[in-house]
């Protein structure tokens, strides 16, 4: 139900629907109007669009934001799948999806799949007859039942690449081989990299890279088993760095990052001063922790935002985009815990 007024001019609530129709009249303007600055606001002058929305939201049209659409039957609704909503790095990309989504008048229903394929199949399966697209992020599911899933909804991937989907990624490369670059340049030798489980499309490109950089620069590389998600089985793995250390380490993600430096400094190793660290993301954490953290900052703001444009203009046939994959480059941003090599260590 939508509120309305009475003979007195006072809201109440009632049964009455409001249309577009009477949103167009109360504002004086066409019904081609009203649709747009809902659909497409960038091609309304500020002046309409502010007038418009301001009768919409007073007669109660804004409560349909999520219902039915008229007149094409959309549900007004995008499905964003997650795998760890206490993770910073997706509650910034759920915002900003979210924002978009909203710009557009549609509403955002986001879900938390707990880094499980079968738990991912699920949810996006109960959601495809509420939902008009899906945004996938980082997927554990195999390609073929992605692209099952974009013939029965538009769809997009952010950080993983899948052939005959949108799909949108960082390229963590150069930002990589600027990070190796550095602590070469501050004497380290050998470097490990504490990695994401297997099944992470993202951890695979990061170690190739990584180990691509350290062999352009002459530093010796080694990878320990998986250390994300972060458990009981993350602390052996720390363990067994301090059988065989190396003066610098780069993270799957900051939140490894910082738990790696937390048992290095419970364990009397200093950091920059024995082992230098470097995460990746680049989250809020990484200013405020003690010191400070080195990151690869990645630009998953952008990539949130484009993918929810791709996927609400393929809703409303308003884009036609090619399928060639969104690539942004990420960048080193260097702080305290990283700092020259100290040769017991190397």
């Amino acid at each position: 139900m939508s509120s309305v007024h009475d003979n007195d001019g006072n809201a109440g609530l009632g049964t009455t629907t409001v249309t577009i129709t009477d949103v167009a009249k109360a504002a004086g303007v066409s019904i081609a109007t009203v649709s747009r600055t809902f659909r497409y606001p960038d091609r309304v002058n500020v002046r309409t669009l502010n007038h418009v929305r301001e009768v919409a939201d007073r007669l109660g049209y804004h409560a349909q934001a999520i219902m039915p659409r008229e007149r094409d039957g959309l549900a007004g609704l995008i499905s964003l799948t997650v795998n760890d909503l206490g993770n910073p790095v997706y509650s910034q990309i759920a915002r900003a999806v979210q924002r978009e989504c909203s710009r557009r008048s549609f509403g955002l229903m986001v879900s938390e799949t707990e880094e499980s394929p079968d738990s991912e199949r699920a949810i996006v399966t109960r959601a495809i007859p509420h939902v008009d697209g899906m945004i996938l992020c980082a997927p554990r599911l195999p390609d073929a039942a992605i692209r099952k899933l974009a013939q029965a909804r538009p769809l997009a991937v952010m950080n993983r690449a899948v052939g005959g989907v949108r799909s949108l990624y960082a390229d963590d490369g150069p930002a990589i081989r600027d990070a190796v670059e550095t602590l070469r340049g501050l004497g380290h030798r050998g470097l490990t990299y504490l990695p994401s489980a297997q099944r992470s499309w993202q951890n695979g490109l990061r170690a190739n890279a990584l180990q691509a950089a350290c062999l352009q620069t002459g530093l010796r590389f080694r990878r320990t088993s998986w250390t994300y998600p972060l458990g009981p089985e993350s602390t052996p793995v720390f363990e067994s760095f301090l059988r065989r250390p190396t003066s610098a380490v780069v993270a799957y993600n900051d939140e490894v990052a910082y738990a790696f430096m937390t048992f290095l400094v419970s364990h009397g190793v200093g950091v920059p001063d024995d082992v230098s660290v470097i995460g990746i993301d680049d989250i809020p954490l990484c200013e405020v922790c003690s010191p400070r953290l080195a990151s690869i900052a990645v630009p998953r703001r952008e990539l949130a935002c484009e993918a929810a444009r791709r996927v609400v203009g393929q809703v409303l046939h308003s884009r036609d985009d090619s399928m060639a994959p969104v690539v942004l480059r990420s960048r080193f941003v260097r702080r305290q815990s990283v700092g020259p090599a100290k040769p017991p260590l190397t």
